[in-house]
């Protein structure tokens, strides 16, 4: 497997060291789509591949799901005894490199958002997911759409070193939908989500450049307007697994 990421343990465990955790809220179009798909259990797990800081995989706690994850982190740990605060059931969380991980074990969801488009072999990250999923149970892949016209232009303009860890030609519902569509899943959902939106990494900006940001979001989100590969912020795809 040609392993190449656009990303380094360093990097994100220097954007981890002082995170506050919380949940994303419940009106946040992933979370929607969390509610709307799954049902509540209290005998099913999930895998969140990527699953620091675990604002998504928060939600599949509310639902009564055992929570599993892998992530290079150090700070590992840290959402570990946050998801238990929470009184959730807490399942295996790994603190590795995804390449590392066994396919014994499998899960009824296994989920990751805002990963696979780190690494320019994303068929190949997208395939492992598909290798984790039980019978019967569902992979659900979200990322960030940077690959659409207007969302594609905001970002070289004013987030250009977070668009450069982004490997563009991944961010494809198509592409996705072409490789998780081998005939042993089911698409379930494939589709660019959110209206409108705009958010940013950090980084130090210009006097200028915060001024036109926050110019921007004072007329964001605008999550009712159509979705649309040219500006909607995150792409969604939801699928079975049914051989």
């Amino acid at each position: 497997m040609n392993n190449t990421k656009l990303t380094t343990k360093e990097y994100w465990d220097d954007g981890y060291k002082n995170f506050k955790f919380s949940p994303m809220p419940d009106n946040y179009p992933t979370v929607k789509e969390i509610y709307s798909i799954f049902k509540k259990t209290d005998s099913k797990n999930v895998l969140e591949i990527g699953c620091f800081p675990g604002r998504l995989l928060y939600h599949f706690g509310k639902l009564g799901y055992e929570l599993n994850g892998i992530d290079h982190t150090e700070y590992l740990q840290t959402m570990i005894n946050w998801l238990k605060s929470n009184n959730f059931k807490i399942g295996e969380f790994r603190s590795d490199d995804i390449f590392n991980i066994s396919y014994d074990k499998k899960y009824d969801v296994v989920f990751s958002s805002g990963f696979i488009e780190h690494f320019s072999n994303f068929d190949e990250v997208i395939e492992i997911h598909k290798k984790l999923v039980a019978k019967d149970g569902y992979l659900f892949l979200t990322a960030p759409n940077f690959s659409g016209l207007i969302q594609n232009k905001l970002h070289k303009i004013f987030d250009g070193d977070n668009l450069d860890k982004h490997y563009i030609p991944s961010m494809d519902v198509e592409k996705w939908k072409k490789i998780v569509d081998d005939g042993s899943f089911e698409i379930i959902k494939s589709e660019y989500i959110g209206g409108f939106d705009f958010w940013v990494g950090n980084k130090k900006r210009t006097i200028f450049e915060r001024i036109i940001i926050k110019i921007i979001r004072l007329f964001l989100p605008l999550r009712f307007l159509p979705n649309s590969k040219s500006y909607s912020p995150e792409i969604l795809l939801i699928a079975k697994k049914i051989v």
